[in-house]
């Protein structure tokens, strides 16, 4: 790369190919409360020319400081920088980078998801900051969701000014979460998400959102929902660019070289080597962040750089913080847990070489709902973790909580009649319709599902501390080519109240992984493994777990048409019967990680 000419914050010329858009002086610092113009807002030449609008918040200091950079698809009037609390960085003496990404705002060039320009682009940006004469050659990334992406991304080109990142939230596995929950296409998010990159504020939003609140409410919403065929449902609210990534994600739906290029190798994963801070919460889905930990313990060097905080909060939590209870959840007097104050740690110490009590002070540091206490380990999953296994078990009838399925520490001793649930795709009317968040916790409505099957355990006579990700093993068949299998594991508290723990979804044609399709043989059962999402929560005394098995969680995730045609071209659909069996050499099993209660 070129290096472009440096600019300085006050009063300074820029050369030909960077054009200052503006340059607001570096005097009079902002209370941290407020969000002022940036001190220095560039268009940043990349080395194939395309410009990207890049703005800079320089510290009171006069001296030359170590940056924090920020790489996102969203613009400030969209997701609102000052909410972000970045200015806490400036306070601290830090410079503030925030780079809109390609093809975005007023940023040059063509957006493509998690292409490979995010790599170049991310180096290209941090060798341009350590260049500065405001930077002191230190250069730190930060950022949730798609800015945990970006980190990635540069991280693997290793810029040589790069120090550390702080991924937070990010996804990284495409077929496991969105927009490919188990290889399950979820519409919603992604027309939303890729409206969101579009549009120049919220205001703008109305009409091209699914808006808070039940979607069943929404009549237009809900026809797009459900059209056929599923290609054609972004036409008329996305355009350009992010309706061709929306048609580009459903003309790929394996994991293919489009997929490979936009994820990241196992070498890339072992080129991460600089210090790394993975941010989580309980109420995240947690799979890109737990993928992410895994594949970077497996593949990365300076593993006593690496740490891993998993707190009590959701998405968007997961970086600003949270408050003192979440849904059905109230965290008492749980100790708080500023997680802006432990980013400022990891800066101060890999960017400053400042030891601060704020950091984790270990590995991993998660954070037990139920229990609502903090524990601390050196490795995820802990070894002390426990896995218990739970047969599914019924006499046939174990759909709606009033059936009789059941979760047993004993194998069936004769021979038990199999499950069947029905997934009617033209129909796909759950109790998710009705919940002003599709990712609602509250199951209750799931237990009058008759096309749910349901299995409960006895009431609990102690506590019991899950912590980590349960396998769901099945033996099942389907009088379709293909189906899908949503479970859902839950706590159903002695007030009534049935609390939602983790998810697992499956398409059955992505049994066998997901660069391969194999559609299945009507009467030729088949054995699934799914794994659930992340949970570490205790049980208390007299609660009981419950297991929901179905065939759709609309509107979150898209129903299957059961033909197994092309998912996104499909316009005939077709009801699936789907069967679970649970006796003899086709057990059906729950395993959980349990942790025991001398380390909780």
């Amino acid at each position: 790369m070129s290096k472009p000419a440096s600019t300085t914050p006050s009063g300074s010329n820029t050369t030909s190919s960077m054009a200052v858009l503006e340059n607001a002086g570096r005097n009079g610092a902002p209370a941290i409360e407020a969000m002022p113009q940036p001190n220095i807002r560039v268009r940043l030449p990349m080395r194939d020319g395309v410009q990207l609008d890049t703005s800079i918040w320089l510290p009171m200091s006069q001296d030359p400081s170590a940056a924090i950079l920020f790489r996102t698809p969203y613009r400030q009037h969209v997701m609102g920088w000052r909410r972000l609390g970045i200015l806490r960085y400036v306070k601290s003496g830090y410079a503030v980078v925030f780079q809109v990404i390609r093809g975005i705002g007023s940023s040059e060039g063509t957006f493509s998801f998690n292409s490979p320009y995010e790599r170049l682009d991310g180096y290209d940006t941090v060798e341009w900051i350590a260049s500065q004469p405001w930077c002191d050659g230190k250069v730190g990334m930060d950022g949730s969701s798609y800015l945990g992406m970006t980190q990635l991304a540069a991280a693997a080109e290793r810029p040589p000014h790069l120090r550390c990142i702080v991924p937070c939230v990010p996804s990284v596995d495409f077929f496991r979460e969105i927009p490919y929950m188990g290889g399950i296409f979820s519409r919603l998010h992604s027309i939303n998400w890729a409206n969101l990159l579009q549009i120049e504020s919220l205001a703008e939003a109305r009409g091209g959102f699914a808006s808070p609140g039940p979607i069943l409410s929404q009549p237009d919403w809900l026809q797009r929902m459900r059209s056929r065929p599923l290609v054609e449902a972004a036409d008329g609210v996305l355009k350009g660019a992010l309706l061709d990534h929306y048609k580009d994600c459903l003309a790929h739906p394996t994991f293919d070289e489009w997929w490979r290029e936009r994820s990241l190798s196992s070498d890339d994963y072992a080129k991460i080597e600089i210090p790394c801070l993975v941010v989580t919460g309980n109420f995240d889905l947690c799979i890109g962040a737990l993928t992410l930990w895994r594949q970077l313990e497996a593949n990365a060097a300076h593993s006593d750089r690496r740490q891993l905080l998993i707190g009590p909060w959701d998405h968007g939590q997961s970086y600003v913080g949270g408050g003192g209870s979440y849904g059905p959840y109230d965290f008492g007097e749980a100790e708080p847990l500023d997680p802006m104050a432990v980013r400022l740690a990891f800066f101060d110490r890999y960017l400053r070489g400042n030891d601060n009590e704020t950091d984790l002070q270990s590995r991993v540091r998660l954070y037990i709902t139920g229990a609502n206490h903090w524990l601390k380990f050196n490795e995820y999953p802990p070894s002390v973790v426990t896995p218990i296994t739970l047969h599914l078990r019924s006499d046939g009838r174990a759909n709606s909580a009033r059936g009789q399925g059941r979760l047993h520490l004993e194998a069936p001793t004769s021979h038990e009649m199999p499950d069947h649930f029905i997934a009617d795709p033209s129909l796909p009317f759950s109790p998710a319709l009705f919940a002003a968040d599709p990712f609602q916790l509250d199951l209750r409505e799931f237990d009058r599902c008759h096309d749910v099957l349901c299995y409960s355990g006895s009431p609990l006579t102690q506590p019991l501390t899950l912590l980590g990700e349960a396998g769901l093993h099945l033996f099942m068949e389907a009088d379709t080519p293909d189906c899908d299998v949503i479970a859902q594991l839950a706590e159903r508290r002695s007030d009534g109240q049935v609390i939602r723990l983790a998810l697992a979804t499956l398409r059955l044609r992505y049994r066998l992984g997901n660069d391969k399709e194999v559609l299945l043989t009507r009467g030729q059962p088949v054995e699934v493994k799914l794994m659930f999402t992340y949970v570490a929560h205790q049980l208390p005394a007299g609660s009981s777990l419950c297991l929901y098995i179905g065939g759709t969680l609309f509107p979150l995730l898209d129903p299957n048409p059961n033909t197994g045609e092309p998912i996104a071209s499909a316009v005939e659909m077709r009801c699936a019967t789907t069967t679970i069996f649970h006796a003899g050499q086709r057990a059906s099993t729950l395993t959980l990680p349990v942790l025991p209660h001398a380390t909780n």
